[in-house]
């Protein structure tokens, strides 16, 4: 993880002001909704349908966030919650419990995910030590939080499945 890091730094340090740092959060919160969409409608597993359309409600959220943000250089109201009754538990059908049955494809994508979120939370950070301004570092702390939030629910989806696997 040292080189992802290193590489938020050096981009961060390249920024000239918070308004291309707050347009290349935004690209990035829009690039990572659409790709949490398009997962959602290429599984056929109901529960990575829900984690991704979950992840692509939150990054549209951080974009206004963000957006609100850039316009009234005020902290946002934030809301964050997992809906009552979610759950990203993995639930095995039995034909997807043998060998070769299960989607090996989910797993890449699980990592390419955690990458992004990983990378996201290290970018805001950077943000946040960049800023002179109390607010505007606390507003990047809190966006590296939540990223950090949805590093984890990947995190224990993921390990979910492996323990699933080494039961087997």
């Amino acid at each position: 993880m040292k080189y992802a890091f290193q590489e938020v730094v050096d981009e961060v340090s390249k920024l000239k002001d918070l308004d291309e740092a707050i347009a290349l959060a935004a690209e990035r919160e829009k690039e990572a909704r659409t790709f949490y969409l398009e997962k959602a409608t290429t599984t056929d597993s109901i529960q990575l349908k829900d984690l991704y359309t979950y992840l692509a409600d939150e990054e549209a959220k951080h974009l206004h966030y963000l957006e609100e943000y850039r316009n009234t250089k005020k902290l946002p109201e934030i809301e964050i919650q997992i809906p009552s009754g979610q759950s990203f538990t993995p639930e095995f059908a039995e034909s997807e419990t043998s060998y070769g049955q299960m989607e090996l494809g989910a797993s890449g994508v699980l990592i390419a995910a955690m990458r992004h979120e990983r990378k996201s939370e290290y970018f805001y950070i950077e943000l946040a030590k960049k800023s002179e301004e109390e607010a505007q570092k606390k507003f990047f702390e809190m966006l590296a939080e939540y990223e950090r939030v949805h590093y984890d629910m990947l995190d224990n989806y993921l390990e979910s499945i492996t323990q699933f696997r080494m039961q087997t």
